[in-house]
């Protein structure tokens, strides 16, 4: 056996042992940690393949856009304004809910609580060369919103960079994050509109 075989094998055990290490469950605790520790988050994002949007999510509170429909959440109550007939609708706020749409704030910061996780991701490359982690989700709760959830996660940063999922009574839909960072905290304000006129 020569040296370089020797060396050769090393190199490959090293570096297929660093991989296995990587768990699902790891990596949404690092995610969730990320998304804990960052005042607030901003997202661009295409939802179904057709509305673009805007999402700021900052502890329970967030703040949505898609299209012609804006939803601000102070984490207690929730406004959902329709630019399209100039109405504005207060909406029941579900803390516990974690739909995304609904609650995107619990979505993020749960992922590592609610749902069975499979112990090694798969680590794909998408079309532009990105190196990606792909987590499949089940969740533990048949009361839950979501048959599965698929996400993919940079490998560089732990990014979400896309989001596929099914709902209970079947329907599936995909987010693609066009963007997702760390931004300074906004002022309460921002998630309560001024809606007196």
């Amino acid at each position: 056996m020569t040296i370089r075989t020797i060396i050769t094998s090393t190199l490959l055990c090293a570096v297929s042992g660093t991989l296995s290490s990587q768990t699902t469950a790891g990596l949404l605790k690092e995610f969730a940690g990320q998304i804990a520790g960052a005042p607030a988050l901003e997202a661009d994002f295409l939802w179904n393949e057709t509305v673009n949007g805007t999402m700021v999510l900052q502890g329970d509170k967030f703040f949505i856009r898609m299209d012609e429909f804006s939803i601000y959440c102070n984490g207690v109550e929730k406004w959902c304004y329709n630019e399209g007939i100039d109405q504005w609708e207060a909406l029941p706020h579900d803390r516990n809910s974690t739909d995304i749409l609904d609650n995107p704030s619990a979505f993020f910061s749960r992922l590592d609580k609610d749902f069975y996780q499979s112990g090694t991701p798969v680590r794909k490359e998408n079309p532009s060369g990105i190196s990606l982690w792909e987590l499949t989700l089940v969740p533990l709760s048949i009361e839950s919103p979501f048959t599965y959830v698929i996400i993919h996660m940079t490998v560089d940063g732990l990014k979400p960079f896309f989001i596929r999922y099914a709902l209970s009574d079947g329907s599936e839909y995909s987010i693609e994050l066009l963007s997702f960072k760390s931004v300074p905290v906004r002022p309460s304000g921002f998630f309560s509109p001024n809606i007196s006129r």
